[in-house]
């Protein structure tokens, strides 16, 4: 491990400067990494959100630095007594972001700073707002939101830091994904923007480079800056216009179907590689808007899913009662990822065991199942070799075992087909019918009759 030469503290691998003092490192001394310029994109135009402030230190730890590189604050400096800047991520209309370690926490974070021009005290009560607002969301597909500062009349927040990148400069730099990629990040996307809609929270600006993919695979939206209580929007025009919903360019109401036609452009892209409306500048874009319709997804990639391009078709509606309703809606649509609940009972079994609190449970589960996008129906099973069964024991445990279920005198009471990102997901599903119903449960991957 290598030391500072002025302070002797040990040294981060790819860090620019000692974590402790801030001295500049030599080259080699510590090698710097390659994965800002990734999160530049989706953090560059952030808006910021906020909460309660933290306590201003004095102005003698801040230093403002002119260079365009390095933004207001050079690498090195000490914020609030706790961030330690690193880089500049990248800045915007809506301010600039940083690279910093937060010391307190041991780890790194983003903070997003106002632009100087724009600190007024509506612009504050904004900031302030988003934070609130964002706050709200728990999710792993939803960008965190830690705290929110003041230093010297600079206003910042601090969120979760994103080492990856953004899908726009995926798409840009691969073009269209393989399928199931494809349908594994539009499943996260779907997820983490229900979750938003679940706490009353609409996004309103969700874009390609407003979502993020980070080293593990994950995939995470950001920037619900621009983001507002469904019922307290007065901007409702606040946003990016290629990907607003025609009555959100209009000025009107916008709803949590507002944001599913920017999903539904944002899928467009994801499964083509090529935007719905095309275009070399702004304008250009706008005009192809208020002009045309986009074309068919099919018309782009021949082998398209027909269920793909029928979720997406529905999200582009142009009226908001003729799109889907929720985003749990759109993944439950899409293809792939079913799994079969069977659950089996005793010929000889005796209903009159069953209680009102059973039957309630019993309600509560396909309430929970009807939400996260289950199909009830009949279809061709997928081979029994694949199966896993659960057993309820008299205990009260599960015993979970390979294979179907095939006892002797016993029979299917009903069954579930629902949607499931692996078998672990649908044996959770799994678990909760087989404690609901008293019964003993088989799941196995769903296929459909050829």
């Amino acid at each position: 491990m290598e030391r500072c030469q002025q302070c002797g503290s040990e040294l981060e691998r790819a860090a620019p400067f000692c974590s402790q003092c801030g001295s500049p490192l030599r080259k080699g001394s510590a090698g710097s990494s390659g994965t800002d310029a990734a999160t530049t994109a989706a953090l560059a135009s952030a808006d910021a959100p906020t909460y309660s402030s933290l306590s201003k230190p004095s102005s003698s730890q801040l230093v403002s630095h002119p260079s365009r590189d390095e933004g207001r604050f050079a690498p090195g400096m000490l914020i609030a007594e706790r961030y330690r800047i690193i880089s500049l991520l990248g800045s915007g209309g809506m301010g600039e972001v940083f690279r910093a370690d937060d010391r307190t926490l041991g780890q790194p974070v983003a903070l997003k700073f106002l632009p100087e021009s724009m600190i007024d005290k509506s612009m504050l009560e904004r900031f302030r707002n988003e934070v609130r607002i964002a706050r709200r969301i728990s999710h792993p597909n939803v960008c965190r939101v830690y705290d929110i500062g003041e230093i010297d009349n600079q206003t910042f927040l601090s969120m979760e830091y994103v080492d990856g990148e953004d899908l726009s400069s995926l798409l840009r730099r691969i073009g269209r994904l393989p399928r199931d990629k494809a349908l594994e990040i539009a499943r996260k996307i779907c997820a983490g923007l229900a979750a938003a809609h679940d706490k009353g929270v609409l996004h309103r600006d969700l874009k390609p480079s407003n979502i993020m993919l980070d080293g593990r695979g994950e995939v995470l939206i950001m920037d619900f800056g621009l983001a507002g209580l469904a019922h307290e929007i007065e901007d409702v025009r606040s946003g990016t216009p290629a990907y607003m919903a025609p009555e959100q360019l209009a000025g009107k109401e916008v709803t949590a179907r507002s944001d599913i036609y920017a999903l539904g452009l944002v899928l467009y892209e994801l499964f083509t590689g090529r935007p719905a409306f095309e275009g070399k500048t702004h304008d250009e874009i706008m005009r192809v808007r208020y002009e045309s319709a986009p074309r068919r997804p099919s018309t782009l990639v021949h082998d398209l899913d027909p269920a793909v391009e029928m979720v997406i078709m529905r999200c582009l509606e142009e009226k908001p009662e003729d799109r889907p309703s929720s985003a749990l809606i759109i993944s439950a649509a899409l293809p792939g990822g079913e799994y079969l609940i069977a659950l089996y009972r005793p010929d000889n079994y005796d209903p009159s065991v069953e209680t009102e609190a059973m039957d309630r449970e019993i309600d509560v589960l396909n309430d929970e199942m009807v939400t996260a996008g289950v199909r009830i129906f009949v279809g061709g099973l997928s081979s029994p070799s694949n199966a896993k069964s659960l057993r309820a024991q008299s205990n009260g445990k599960l015993l979970v075992t390979n294979g179907p279920y095939t006892e002797s005198q016993e029979h299917v009471l009903g069954f579930w087909v629902l949607k499931a990102a692996d078998m672990n997901e649908a044996l959770a599903w799994a678990r909760k019918a087989a404690i609901a119903c008293r019964a003993s449960v088989e799941v196995r991957p769903f296929a459909y009759s050829k």
